[in-house]
C-alpha cells in the first residue's frame, strides 16, 4: 500500500511540474489594428499565415481594435473580410495599448513568461507609410521560430510602421 502510495505521490507531482511548465513557456502575440488602415488590413496574410504555422506550438494570438470608431461589427466584419483565425477584441477604453504602448497598427508584440521579447513590425514589406516593397525579413515568424525551438531571438524590437494609434 506505501508503494501505491509513493506512486500516486510521483505521479501527481510529476504532473502539476508539467502543467506549470506548459503555463510558462505559453508565448502570446498582440497585434493591433484598425479597419480603416492599408497597413493593418496587408498585414492580415502574414499574421494568418504566422497563425496557422504556430497555433499549435504553444502559441496564442489575439488582434486588439483600439479605435474609438471601431465596433464589434466593424471588427467582425473585418475579422470575417479578411479571413482572421483568432481573436479580435474591442479595446476602445485604450486599455491594451496603455499596456504595451503600443503606437501604430499593426504593431506587433511577443511575450513569453510574462516578458515582451519583440515588439515591432510583423515583417519589412512597409519601409514607410506608402512605400512598399516584397517583404525580405520576417520578423514575426523567425522571433516565432526561434522561441519555439528554444533559440536565441533573433529581434528584440524595431519601429513598426503603420497608422497612428
Amino acid at each position: 500500500m506505501k508503494k501505491l502510495t509513493l506512486i500516486l505521490l510521483v505521479f501527481i507531482t510529476s504532473c502539476d511540474i508539467s502543467e506549470e511548465e506548459e503555463l510558462q513557456s505559453q508565448i502570446y502575440v498582440s497585434v493591433f489594428l484598425y479597419e480603416n488602415c492599408p497597413i493593418a488590413q496587408y498585414m492580415t496574410l502574414p499574421l494568418n499565415n504566422a497563425y496557422e504555422e504556430f497555433y499549435s506550438s504553444n502559441v496564442s494570438f489575439t488582434a486588439y481594435f483600439p479605435n474609438i470608431l471601431s465596433s464589434n461589427e466593424s471588427i467582425n466584419n473585418f475579422r470575417d473580410k479578411y479571413s482572421i483565425l483568432f481573436p479580435c477584441v474591442d479595446d476602445q477604453d485604450g486599455y491594451f495599448v496603455e499596456q504595451y504602448q503600443a503606437s501604430v497598427y499593426s504593431q506587433v508584440f511577443v511575450e513569453k513568461d510574462g516578458i515582451i521579447v519583440y515588439s515591432g513590425m510583423i515583417e519589412n514589406s512597409y519601409s514607410d507609410l506608402g512605400q512598399w516593397s516584397p517583404a525580405d525579413k520576417y520578423y514575426l515568424y523567425d522571433v516565432l521560430d526561434a522561441l519555439i525551438n528554444d533559440n536565441e531571438v533573433p529581434w528584440e524590437s524595431n519601429t513598426a510602421i503603420g497608422c497612428l494609434i
